[in-house]
């Protein structure tokens, strides 16, 4: 059973000893925390033009999506002067959202084992001042609360960085899929609406 007061009392522990770099941390997981949000809900297409969201993503995940065009898209298609360019622009608004966002996501995750190690550092400080005579308070005191600093920022900073690393990798390959998909869709699309070939003359 859960006992939110213990929970409690370990978060204020931690908060404590970890000192100024815990709460940077723990701000930076709240920032990676929205960032995969907004990825995720990038993902799902929120900008698709013409079609609803989950149009594109169903057509896109079909086995061959240049034959399940629905009727709006093919109108779309057929009004365009330049197909090209207009495939081009739907595919701007389907994953350029993402495309921006997940260079940043991937940063802000990087940055947290980072600041994880700049504690370590800071806690060693704390350490080294204990054992020199000028430290104020207890040396033994003083060792241990460098030791402990340095040890849960560094905990910290693996367990938010590795596992959200996971989560927007797995992000990034889901929104690479989509891509290639509908570079396949393109591709297909251009092939099919390209120049017939000139029939030969008679005669000749």
């Amino acid at each position: 059973m859960i006992h939110f007061g213990d929970i409690f009392s370990e978060i204020s522990v931690l908060m404590s000893q970890g000192g100024w770099v815990f709460f940077a941390l723990v701000a930076l997981a709240f920032g990676i925390a929205f960032a995969l949000l907004s990825l995720w809900s990038a993902t799902r297409l929120p900008d698709a033009p013409i079609l609803a969201p989950d149009e594109w993503r169903k057509m896109l995940r079909a086995s061959d999506p240049a034959e399940f065009v629905p009727d709006e898209l093919k109108r779309h298609l057929s009004r365009s002067g330049d197909k090209a360019t207009f495939l081009a622009a739907i595919a701007r608004r389907l994953f350029a959202k993402s495309e921006r966002r997940f260079p940043f996501a991937f940063l802000l995750i990087s940055a947290a084992p980072l600041i994880g190690l700049l504690g370590t550092v800071s806690g060693m400080f704390k350490t080294f001042r204990g054992m020199s005579a000028e430290a104020t308070a207890a040396p033994i005191d003083v060792i241990s609360a460098g030791i402990s600093e340095a040890l849960i920022t560094t905990q910290t900073g693996l367990i938010i960085g590795v596992p959200t690393f996971i989560i927007c990798a797995w992000l990034k390959s889901r929104h690479d899929e989509l891509v290639l998909r509908f570079r396949r869709f393109e591709s297909a699309l251009l092939q099919n609406s390209g120049p017939a070939a000139p029939a030969q003359q008679a005669g000749h």
